[in-house]
């Protein structure tokens, strides 16, 4: 295995256990306020009688809707977060092959030259993804390669100045009419991209979710108490459907670190490159 390889499964590894550690967190710290719960409501019982619990369902309905009115809301918000990102990985490979089929009406050597920096500038935006990233515990977000970023930086001011500068010639007006709008199509969702990587809610949503459930639980203990006995099977099954539920929210949260990945959609730009045809005045970088 390769050691860029070894890498991205390190970084994987450590937000996997990051994801994981949370919701293992909310599973023990469930599994105990459930019994709590059961405690606190027995002695309830034994102390007003069951008359005592009137209206106390009520309060419990109230908290236990708002926990999954909450629930439902982000775990909807990262799916459609998730699919935009697969959306935008289409519509950049879409804006890179306009772009790339509009230079050429430009025609001759400039056509050609303008090609080879497009290309090189789309072979390092797929290099870029598949480049092995860091996760930022801290500031709970990716981190990617700063020289990548300043490579692609570099080619898209080299690509937009030679578009531009061509444009001043009487027979490349029609042309520049219809390329450079395709160019900066290209590098807005590049743009797009990149705030989508770090969109993500307030992390006080996510303290807010992970602080009800516990108090649901606590509640729901509470309300167990007027059975006979307790049942573990039933104590496992609330606590383990929430932390998967937290698990999961916040794995889709970071589609390229996590196990819910979206690296199957980069083949979209990777094919636009692959069918961009062979420049023949060289390697962008010795222009």
């Amino acid at each position: 295995m390769e050691p860029s390889t070894l890498f991205v499964l390190g970084l994987a590894m450590i937000f996997l256990l990051f994801a994981v550690a949370i919701a293992a967190a909310f599973f023990v710290g469930s599994l105990i306020l459930l019994r709590l719960g059961q405690q606190l409501g027995l002695r309830h019982r034994k102390r007003n009688g069951a008359e005592g619990t009137a209206g106390l369902a009520t309060v419990e309905g109230a908290i236990f809707g708002l926990m999954g009115l909450l629930l439902a809301f982000t775990i909807s918000g990262a799916l459609q977060r998730f699919d935009d990102r697969r959306q935008l990985v289409i519509q950049e490979a879409t804006a890179a092959t306009t772009a790339y089929d509009r230079l050429t009406l430009f025609g001759g050597d400039d056509a050609r030259k303008l090609q080879g920096i497009l290309k090189g500038y789309v072979q390092a935006r797929v290099d870029l993804y598949r480049m092995p990233h860091d996760f930022l515990l801290l500031q709970r977000a990716e981190d990617f390669s700063d020289r990548q970023e300043a490579v692609l930086l570099d080619l898209k001011t080299r690509l937009w100045d030679a578009a531009v500068g061509a444009c001043p010639q009487p027979n490349y007006r029609p042309a520049c009419a219809l390329s450079l709008p395709a160019l900066n199509s290209l590098f807005e969702v590049a743009r797009l991209r990149a705030g989508a990587a770090e969109k993500h809610p307030p992390q006080i949503i996510f303290f807010m979710l992970f602080g009800l459930g516990l108090g649901c639980s606590l509640l729901a203990g509470f309300g167990m108490a007027g059975s006979a006995g307790r049942s573990w099977i039933h104590m496992v099954i609330f606590a383990g459907t929430l932390a998967v539920a937290l698990y999961i929210v916040t794995d889709m949260e970071y589609p390229r670190l996590g196990l819910i990945r979206i690296e199957s959609f980069d083949h979209f730009l990777a094919d636009a490159y692959e069918q961009m045809l062979p420049v023949p005045v060289g390697n962008m970088r010795d222009q």
